[in-house]
């Protein structure tokens, strides 16, 4: 398949307007359906920053990831068609409207009518779960993708566990479903006994979908956790905190201390125990997200990228000048829980300039 023509990247199905025109993307089968979308859950920090990081994403990698937004309210997006059984002719972002029977806590119904609807009038391949803190490569999606096989189950993104709880991905590095995966779920919901039922889900759990669905992957349908990382370095694909922190390894303990276990699962690590590395170890070539991106990170960080993209001969104090005179570095702009740039002359400028070269092709129009 292919990516039709634009009137500002000739590469890529983008129109002016910031939105994607249907036409690439398709499905391995040749059945007319999309090889993915990727559906963009409600973040629960600051909601209502929502709006706007929504517009930000439209702007940059929503329309070549074929972003899906679910929303509660209509005024949260209102640029998007809504998804319905004609959604294949549609362009993309599109609004997926929740019902206002399922209010913002009942994050495990929302999450089961998502499901069901995208897998009713999309029919993707694959579905890709982020939230509107989420910051996608579309083309490394897309090539991660092409190595899969929709009618096998896949549940895959960047895999934690903590002792005694069932592993599970990242809500916020996002992760990956299959078509077949969606109908084996499906089918458990349809069982009101079902382990996987929201019927049985806490409020914790309401509040973590994700960990309800993973349980029931694990205990129910016996579909595991898969190892994700690049296995030229060991790298990871999936990153839960953005460029910054991931790069100067200043993430959370929590975090780092839910890898500890997967040498039980995926076999021992004996160099990394399967935790994330520092520097330019951090990030495969082949990236796929980063989180915890507020809007206005977004639009300089998809700047950035494709800035380097169009000119890979760029030298490092040209990239680095770029990133500091767009870069945002107030908290409106970077949001609670990211890092802004380093001091000037600090050493891991390197490393971050390096893993914007080796990663910035991944925000390229998608390949297939």
């Amino acid at each position: 398949s292919r990516i039709g023509k634009s009137n500002n990247d000739t590469s890529a199905g983008i129109d002016v307007s910031g939105s994607v025109r249907v036409g690439g993307l398709e499905s391995s089968s040749g059945d007319g359906n999309p090889l993915f979308v990727t559906i963009v859950m409600p973040s629960v920090v600051k909601p209502d920053a929502r709006p706007l990081r929504l517009t930000n994403i439209a702007q940059t990698w929503g329309p070549s990831s074929r972003a899906i937004y679910v929303v509660h309210a209509t005024d949260e997006y209102s640029a998007g068609d809504q998804i319905d059984e004609a959604s294949k002719s549609k362009s993309y972002p599109q609004v997926l409207l929740v019902p206002e029977h399922i209010m913002v806590e009942k994050g495990v119904e929302r999450l089961e009518h998502v499901i069901r609807t995208v897998h009713k009038d999309a029919n993707p391949d694959f579905a890709f779960f982020v939230n509107d803190h989420t910051f996608v490569l579309p083309n490394h999606l897309c090539q991660f993708l092409r190595e899969h096989d929709s009618s096998k189950d896949t549940y895959a993104g960047h895999a934690l566990k903590g002792k005694g709880e069932s592993a599970f991905n990242s809500g916020a590095a996002g992760y990956v479903l299959s078509r077949s995966t969606m109908e084996k779920l499906i089918k458990e919901w349809d069982d009101p006994k079902s382990k996987c039922s929201a019927a049985n889900a806490s409020k914790w759990l309401q509040g973590n979908p994700g960990i309800l669905t993973a349980q029931c992957f694990g205990e129910v349908l016996n579909i595991p956790v898969v190892d994700t990382r690049d296995k030229r370095d060991l790298s990871h694909k999936f990153h839960a905190y953005g460029i910054i922190r991931t790069v100067t390894g200043k993430v959370d303990e929590w975090y780092l201390n839910k890898h500890e276990t997967l040498d039980n699962i995926f076999g021992v690590d004996t160099k990394y125990h399967h935790r994330p590395q520092q520097g330019a170890k951090c990030c495969s070539i082949r990236t796929i997200s980063f989180h915890y991106v507020e809007a206005g990170e977004s639009l300089a960080f998809w700047e950035v990228m494709q800035t380097v993209r169009r000119s890979p001969l760029m030298s490092d104090g040209e990239i680095k000048e770029l990133m500091n005179k767009i870069w945002p570095r107030d908290k409106e702009g970077l949001g609670g829980y990211s890092h802004g740039l380093p001091g000037p002359h600090l050493a891991v400028w390197d490393d971050i300039i390096q893993v914007i070269r080796k990663i910035s092709v991944g925000a390229a129009p998608p390949s297939c």
